[in-house]
């Protein structure tokens, strides 16, 4: 475990690497993943970790509620083969990004009454940065990172794919007990529906980007209930890190342009 702001202690999943012409490369694999004996999907990942891609994407599909619904997964690593049993049969289902509005209407929703200070993002912001800079650095990968300052703990994945690295930040928090409902999610990768589905999905109230947003990640947003926050490197009218949806949940913001309405 290492501190880092706040006293807030890391559960950190170090990058699979291999190396090539004495270059450190990032490892990433393809996963086949049954449940009760159907196959279900097929993840690209590197495997450290892949235990935890495979339960964050049950959570994102709505497949299981909570970590109690596994019976167990088995991985065969050398045959990238992955069987999930639950304790009950299950529909086997994918989601899609025009499933937003039908997640909606089905009640997936973050209804969190989570408010955060804005210099406390700013502050996971910079903390954040510097554990993907010290880590990720010369090899292809990306970063999420899941913060609960009210426990003191985070934590840190490091992944060749930035969906995967979404889905293990959400199963590892599952099974070490994270408060989804009090936490803040961060990425270096595009916010896209598919990152702001599975967030919902998991109940997590503000997720941050360290990239520019897609416009499906922002319509999501504003239909799932995620406060999105997004990092604009570049631009006339706005730069630096932006709240667009759901601000209410931040305190102490003052926009220097025109923001959106705190309740979209």
């Amino acid at each position: 475990m290492v501190m880092g702001i706040y006293g807030i202690s890391y559960y950190e999943i170090e990058p699979s690497v291999d190396s090539y012409m004495h270059i450190p490369i990032a490892v990433d694999e393809r996963f086949e993943v049954s449940v009760n004996d159907k196959h279900y999907t097929t993840l690209f990942t590197m495997p450290s970790g892949v235990e935890y891609a495979v339960i964050g994407s049950l959570i994102r599909d709505g497949i299981i509620s909570s970590i109690e619904d596994i019976e167990g997964i088995e991985i065969n690593p050398k045959g990238k083969k992955i069987d999930v049993k639950l304790k009950r049969d299950v529909e086997i289902r994918k989601i899609y990004i025009e499933d937003c509005s039908i997640l909606a209407e089905k009640g997936v929703y973050v209804s969190s009454k989570y408010r955060v200070p804005w210099k406390t993002l700013l502050d996971i912001f910079s903390d954040f940065n510097l554990k993907t800079s010290s880590v990720s650095m010369g090899i292809a990968s990306h970063t999420s990172g899941l913060y609960n300052v009210e426990e003191s703990r985070a934590i840190i994945v490091h992944d060749s794919s930035r969906h995967s690295s979404i889905l293990k930040i959400i199963g590892a928090g599952a099974v070490k007990g994270f408060r989804f409902d009090r936490s803040v999610e961060i990425t270096t990768g595009r916010a896209s529906s598919d990152m702001i589905i599975a967030i919902a999905r998991a109940g997590i109230p503000i997720a941050i980007s360290m990239r520019g947003p897609l416009y499906s990640g922002i319509t999501a947003a504003i239909t799932l209930g995620v406060n999105l926050v997004v990092n604009f490197r570049r631009g006339e009218k706005v730069r630096g890190l932006t709240p667009l949806t759901h601000t209410k949940r931040i305190k102490g913001y003052r926009s220097t342009h025109n923001s959106p309405d705190g309740d979209i």
